[in-house]
């Protein structure tokens, strides 16, 4: 099959997948009734008639006494013309997306950095792990990915937290930067800097280079803490798949040639063996930026992971519908961006 025919027709299967996810999304909302829904826009100070007429309104409005598929496609409406619903958290009460707008870039920082952590650690030391199998560094080495890999999140973060912010005192223990140094600064107000939402980013547009280090310096805690999962997985599986590779009949030619060990190593080898490393890490990413939920919580990081958790906690309707549709598209994006580059590097992967 020709590419663009693969890629059509991904692009088509797509559709359907997305169509399943905004339904599921539906039905978990409006299973808890309707009363959970229109708390999103009801004015919580109107009492008496006043409030039965306003939520009269609400039912009208959003077709709630309607059967239940013909509140989805109006609801399904509604998200394609961008209104994700209305949210009422401690930590804000607005739109969905422009809540969305307002903590989805502290996520991505975090994301980005804790990716960039599991890539340059965990490839060298899975290569490695695999050239020197059944050593005292690949024996150890496999022991402290599979504490690592068996400890639950929360614990590998909290860890993290008292050895090195409490013990050590070499990292800030919460927060996104030091309120401290944001005093007088107009750009930063109730947690969210302006313009880009990333303190680091603007800090660095108003020249205020102090501000930029510390916020960097606040999410280098965290990164370490979400990028010790992620080393653990790439660790056991570059491994598993270097290990494989060295087995192969086109290695074992490349060394009969007398080529240098490092370039059957770096250059036959393990370009090979990341594929399957390359999937663990995409997908990786694709869940980081679908919501750090418990990091942003136990490190007080104003991301949308934090946010989602104070709509759950508030039982806001809006809220948990927005963030549970957003991180769905971006793991199946996730999925669609992988099986692409498979099918342009592998032909086989179109049949």
């Amino acid at each position: 099959m020709k590419l663009w025919l693969y890629i059509v027709r991904r692009l088509l299967l797509i559709i359907p997948t997305l169509i399943g996810l905004t339904l599921i999304t539906f039905i978990l909302i409006h299973v808890q009734g309707n009363n959970l829904i229109i708390a999103e826009y009801l004015n919580p100070h109107l009492t008496g008639a006043a409030r039965d007429y306003a939520i009269q309104q609400l039912y009208q409005r959003f077709h709630l006494n309607d059967p239940l598929y013909i509140q989805y496609m109006y609801w399904l409406i509604q998200v394609l013309n961008g209104d994700l619903g209305f949210t009422r958290t401690p930590i804000y009460s607005g739109p969905v997306t422009t809540a969305l707008a307002l903590f989805y870039p502290n996520t991505i920082m975090l994301a980005v950095i804790s990716s960039i952590l599991i890539w340059i650690i965990g490839i060298p030391i899975g290569v490695w792990s695999a050239v020197k199998r059944d050593s005292l560094f690949d024996q150890s080495m496999r022991v402290v990915t599979f504490t690592l890999y068996a400890m639950p999140p929360y614990l590998v973060y909290l860890l993290v937290l008292i050895v090195f912010a409490v013990y050590l005192s070499l990292f800030p223990i919460s927060g996104a930067v030091n309120p401290l140094l944001l005093q007088g600064i107009d750009w930063y107000s109730n947690g969210i800097s302006y313009p880009t939402h990333i303190v680091f980013i603007d800090a660095l547009l108003h020249g205020n280079f102090a501000i930029a280090l510390d916020s960097i310096w606040h999410f280098i805690l965290p990164s370490i803490g979400l990028a010790l999962g992620g080393v653990a997985g790439i660790i056991r599986l570059l491994r598993s798949s270097m290990l494989e590779v060295l087995d192969q009949d086109y290695i074992r030619m490349a060394r009969s040639k007398g080529i240098r060990e490092k370039y059957v190593i770096n250059t036959h080898a393990r370009r090979n063996a990341l594929i399957p490393a390359l999937t663990s890490f995409v997908y990786g990413f694709a869940g980081l930026l679908g919501g750090v939920v418990v990091t942003e919580t136990i490190f007080n990081i104003p991301g949308v992971g934090y946010w989602t958790v104070q709509a759950l906690l508030n039982n806001d309707a809006g809220g948990i519908m927005g963030s549970t549709l957003i991180f769905g598209i971006i793991l199946v994006t996730a999925s669609l961006i992988l099986d692409l580059i498979y099918a342009a590097i592998d032909p086989r992967v179109r049949y």
